[in-house]
């Protein structure tokens, strides 16, 4: 069942690209969202940021009726029309395709012809708690990567594409259509969508607050730890950074 999804605006997004999944972690800890961080996903190429909303897409452990109900293309084609195609179809630029396969971190969800669609989409990148198939030429596409490794073989002995747009498991986390996933080097964190503007709010003043901290500790050589939790000599430190900017 196709579900309704709360669009994230692309200036939230803007703001969530300059800011590390650790720091956005850390704001949703004080709601009480606990379990946001992936586990056994990893960036497949270094140095680069996601950000996006989830486009969703689950898999099923393979068998030969499932492959009769899901595939409705011409018989006999080796690509036919199923969920996964449907899915990839459905991203656009800032959207991310999330791909539930379960944990099998060895199975492959795509390779390097079927995710070239992520590239040609325009879309923002591609997370899947299961392989990726030539992930070598797939980062080479230059949008970011997250997976549960790379792989030569195929999936669909093990794996099929079932539902698109529901919320799914991937790494052990919830995603919902349209929530946000950061990744950088440390996974990736979802970002429930209806708390992306002030997530994103807090979590710019947060890093700026630490980056006023350190500068003054760091001129000072004393410790930070009379500064944490942030307290109102944090915030005094942080007021004086802000006009030293102009801002």
């Amino acid at each position: 069942m196709d579900q309704t999804t709360t669009r994230v605006a692309n200036a939230a997004l803007r703001k969530l690209d300059n800011v590390s999944g650790a720091t956005v972690l850390g704001c949703l800890m004080k709601r009480g969202y606990v379990h946001t961080w992936m586990e056994g996903v990893r960036p497949l190429a270094s140095g680069r940021h996601l950000v996006g909303r989830a486009v969703t897409l689950r898999y099923l452990p393979a068998r030969p009726d499932l492959q009769q109900r899901i595939a409705r293309g011409a018989e006999g084609r080796e690509f036919n029309e199923t969920p996964r195609w449907d899915a990839l179809e459905r991203l656009g630029p800032g959207d991310v395709l999330v791909a539930d396969a379960m944990g099998r971190s060895l199975t492959s969800t795509g390779g390097d012809v079927v995710y070239s669609r992520i590239l040609t989409r325009g879309a923002a990148g591609l997370v899947t708690d299961g392989a990726v198939r030539d992930g070598h030429r797939v980062t080479a596409y230059g949008f970011p990567v997250f997976a549960g490794g790379s792989t030569p073989t195929v999936g669909e002995p093990f794996i099929l594409p079932y539902s698109v747009n529901e919320p799914i498991q991937c790494g052990g986390v919830l995603v919902c259509p349209g929530d946000v996933l950061i990744g950088d080097e440390e996974g990736v964190v979802v970002l429930p969508a209806q708390l992306a503007d002030e997530v994103a709010d807090e979590a710019i003043e947060h890093e700026q607050m630490e980056e006023a901290l350190l500068e003054h500790v760091m001129e000072r050589r004393i410790s930070p730890k009379t500064f944490y939790p942030f307290n109102d000599e944090t915030r005094r430190i942080y007021e004086e950074w802000k006009e030293r900017r102009g801002g």
